[in-house]
């Protein structure tokens, strides 16, 4: 069994000394992870620029491909892409 029982006063002080370690960690990890998901962000953002834009280009060149042309180039592209299998 055992006897120790902490005084209320030292165990204020653990109390307080733990929460100043979590403040001082939790400050240190934005620190750090705050410059980290700066670049995440950055080319996640930058990628999803560059997804949407080729989707948005391949989507006007395809509806202005079937009104002129009556060229479907969807059906283009994935009977290239069958071929190639």
């Amino acid at each position: 069994m055992n006897t120790y029982r902490p005084t209320p006063s030292s165990n204020y002080w653990m109390v307080a000394l733990k929460l100043l370690i979590l403040i001082l960690g939790l400050y240190i990890s934005a620190l750090v992870l705050g410059k980290v998901f700066t670049w995440v962000f950055a080319i996640t953002f930058f990628l999803i620029r560059l997804i949407v834009l080729l989707a948005v280009s391949f989507i006007v060149v395809h509806f202005f491909l079937k009104v002129l042309f009556k060229l479907d180039l969807f059906q283009f592209v994935m009977r290239k892409i069958r071929t190639l299998r």
